[in-house]
C-alpha cells in the first residue's frame, strides 16, 4: 500500500503542457459521460453495454479508458474550456436535451442539395467555441497515447505534424483552432434520442477522417481540405470550421452497422447474453 502511494507521487511529464508534475487518471471520453448513461437511462443502475469490434464481443461493464495523461492544470483546462459545457448540452435524459432544443428554436442559414445546416451564427446562444475545443481535446487524446485498447490503437500517432503540433498549441491557448481542420455537430432529431457514447474511430492516415458519439451528438472531424472537399470548400467561403445538422441516428449508417455487429458479429457475454436468450 505505502508504495502504491509512493508510486502516485511521482512526478512525471504532462502529454499537453510538457511539464514535470504528478499527473492525473486521465480519461479518453469524460467521466461524467458514463455517468449519464449508466444512471439516466433504461436499464437504470445497470452497467453499459460494451460492444468491442477487436474483442468480437458484447458485453455488460463498469470498465472505463484511462490512464496518467495530464496535469491538474490540464485536466482542469480541459473541462472548463469545453468538457463541462458540452456535456451540459448533450442527452441528459428522456426530457431533456438542450442542444436539440436550441436547433429546434434557431433557423439555418445552408442550404446544400436539399440538407439543412446551422452556423455558429445561427445559434447566437450556443458557444461554439466551447465545442470545438471539446472535439479538438478528444481527438488529441485518442491519437497522442496508447489507451491500451486494441479497438483504437490504430489511432496512437496517426495524426501528422501539421495537425499535430498546431491542435497541441490549440489546446494550450498558444494559437487559433487549425484552419485546415472541420467539424460537422451531427444532433439526433428522432422521437426517442439515442444514448450512445463511442470511442473514436476512423482512419487518419487513409481517410483523414475520424468520428465519436456522446449520447444525443455526433462529431465528425475532418483533416485538410481534400478529406471533404465540399464541406471545407463551404465553411472556407463562411470563414468557419464547424457546423451543426440534425440526423436520425436510428437510421444512420452507423448505428445500422453496430446492430448488424450485434447480431452476427460480436458473441454476447455475460449477462447480455442470458438476456438475449429470454427474448
Amino acid at each position: 500500500m505505502v508504495e502504491e502511494i509512493k508510486n502516485d507521487l511521482v512526478e512525471e511529464m504532462c502529454e499537453l503542457c510538457n511539464k514535470s508534475s504528478i499527473l492525473k487518471n486521465s480519461h479518453l471520453m469524460p467521466k461524467s459521460l458514463y455517468k449519464i448513461i449508466t444512471r439516466t437511462f433504461s436499464p437504470h443502475d445497470s452497467a453499459p453495454i460494451w460492444a468491442s469490434k477487436s474483442q468480437k464481443s458484447a458485453y455488460y461493464t463498469n470498465s472505463q479508458i484511462a490512464k496518467k495523461l495530464l496535469c491538474g492544470v490540464c485536466e482542469d483546462r480541459f473541462n472548463k474550456n469545453g468538457e463541462k459545457y458540452v456535456i451540459e448540452k448533450c442527452l441528459k435524459n428522456e426530457h431533456t436535451f438542450e442542444l436539440k432544443r436550441m436547433l429546434e428554436h434557431s433557423v439555418p442559414s445552408i442550404n446544400v442539395e436539399g440538407f439543412y445546416y446551422f452556423t455558429p451564427n445561427d445559434i447566437p446562444k450556443l458557444n461554439s467555441d466551447k465545442f470545438m475545443y471539446f472535439v479538438a481535446s478528444i481527438v488529441w487524446r485518442a491519437t497522442a497515447t496508447n489507451w491500451s485498447n486494441d479497438d483504437i490503437a490504430h489511432l496512437n500517432g496517426s495524426l501528422p505534424n501539421e495537425y499535430k503540433e498546431p491542435l497541441r498549441n490549440y489546446l494550450l491557448k498558444r494559437a487559433d483552432f487549425p484552419k485546415n481542420i472541420y467539424i460537422t455537430v451531427c444532433i439526433d432529431n428522432d422521437p426517442n434520442p439515442l444514448p450512445i457514447m463511442s470511442l473514436p474511430s476512423g482512419d487518419i492516415k487513409k481517410n483523414m477522417h475520424v468520428s465519436f458519439f456522446i449520447p444525443g451528438i455526433k462529431f465528425n472531424i475532418f483533416f485538410g481540405e481534400k478529406s471533404d472537399q465540399q464541406l471545407s470548400s463551404t465553411l472556407n467561403k463562411l470563414g468557419i470550421n464547424l457546423i451543426y445538422m440534425f440526423r436520425p441516428f436510428r437510421s444512420s449508417n452507423e448505428y445500422l452497422q453496430l446492430l448488424h455487429l450485434m447480431g452476427s458479429e460480436l458473441s454476447l457475454k455475460g449477462k447480455l447474453a442470458k438476456q438475449s436468450k429470454n427474448i
